[in-house]
């Protein structure tokens, strides 16, 4: 999978799980994926939007 995917993932998957203070067991889920991912890519929470390259939108197609 290509880096800049693993980060999308993990984007969409924390947009999803909200606010760690207050969630259900399946957001809380999705915050472990997200910590799995970025820990996968040796990416910290905090330096996520500096590696997220806006422009991705998938390998390129012939």
């Amino acid at each position: 999978m290509h880096p800049q995917d693993q980060l999308l993932l993990a984007e969409a998957l924390i947009v999803f799980a909200g606010d760690a203070r207050d969630i259900s067991p399946r957001q809380r889920r999705a915050w472990e994926l997200a910590d799995q991912l970025l820990a996968e890519a040796n990416i910290s929470h905090e330096a996520l939007v500096t590696q997220v390259d806006d422009e991705w939108s998938g390998p390129d197609r012939d």
